[in-house]
């Protein structure tokens, strides 16, 4: 994958946008024949042993990242290969998807046909990011704040992912649906560029000096603040939040892990080792074993979620 900072140069170079070209981009990796995608999702469905917990990964690239199927899930490597739980895994996600492509037509379509056949105990997804790399440079050209473009954001994003939920609890009512935030993403080298075209107003001067990665920061996490207003009005959805989590790794003492007081960092960007430019500087680093930022991000994930759901020989939290 070619890298933002790549991507953000070459669209300087040419006036177009860099969130728009990343975009484009992660499309680039995604199927290109919804499908073709859709016949192959459900001609795969895996056989689990009887017992084995199930798992569905939906969503955008930042769900593949981790959750890609085969001998690259960082998923099954933390849980399965280091935490031993007795779980399985099918990832079906779409690198390059926004809400609005889940909440409709052939995504929405195939997902309830995937949850009916495989059934899953648990579908997990990451959802969102996308829709703020799509939408958000436009609206900043509106004149809006950009509070009131991430309130477009969540007005637009919100309905759709309730559709999301809401399909697969009608596929199967005892699925367990999580809905996983994102961590503070953008310290890689050059990746600057790609936050700047995103809320661009925390940058024009209207923020004071030095407060402008608070200001882009803050929008950002009311992804995750929404999620947890959907954990709260759908029964059969949980709260995760592993946000704080390669901030903390990386040793910031104003982010904080802590079950009663999470939260990152809001003058920071996530760090570079984390989140370098070769994974587009949205992705967690796939290198480095477990300091790797996809690893740091299974075991925050397991330690607030799966050590207390599935039976691991090693669910002590670490």
């Amino acid at each position: 994958m070619k890298s933002v900072a790549f991507i953000g140069c070459f669209a300087a170079a040419v006036g177009a946008s860099p969130a728009k070209e990343a975009l484009a981009e992660l499309q680039r990796r995604g199927p290109q024949d919804l499908e073709q995608w859709s016949k192959d999702v459900l001609a795969s469905i895996p056989e689990v042993k009887a017992g084995t917990k199930k798992v569905l990964a939906i969503g955008d690239s930042w769900t593949d990242v981790i959750s890609i199927n085969g001998n690259e899930s960082y998923f099954e490597k933390k849980l399965v290969g280091e935490k031993g739980c007795d779980v399985s895994s099918y990832c079906i996600a779409i690198p390059g998807s926004t809400s609005n492509t889940w909440a409709n037509g052939l995504a929405l379509t195939t997902l309830k046909a995937a949850v009916a056949s495989y059934q899953p105990d648990y579908v997990w997804m990451t959802l969102v990011g996308n829709d703020a790399l799509d939408q958000m440079p436009q609206c900043a050209k509106t004149g809006k704040s950009e509070r009131e473009c991430a309130d477009q954001l969540v007005a637009n994003a919100v309905p759709n992912v309730l559709k999301v939920v809401d399909a697969v609890h009608a596929a199967k009512a005892d699925t367990r649906v999580l809905a996983l935030g994102y961590d503070a993403m953008f310290g890689g080298l050059g990746c600057g560029l790609v936050t700047h075209d995103v809320f661009p107003q925390c940058w024009n001067g209207s923020v004071a000096k030095g407060q402008e990665n608070r200001c882009f920061n803050t929008q950002l996490i009311r992804i995750q603040e929404n999620i947890d207003w959907i954990a709260g009005n759908r029964s059969f959805v949980d709260q995760v939040s592993i946000m704080g989590a390669t901030q903390v790794a990386a040793g910031d003492p104003k982010a904080s892990t802590d079950p009663n007081d999470r939260h990152i960092n809001l003058d920071k960007m996530g760090p570079a080792k984390y989140w370098p430019t070769y994974e587009g500087c949205f992705h967690p680093g796939i290198v480095g074993g477990d300091d790797s930022g996809a690893m740091v991000i299974m075991e925050e994930f397991h330690k607030v979620y799966w050590s207390k759901e599935l039976t691991c020989s090693a669910s002590a939290v670490v």
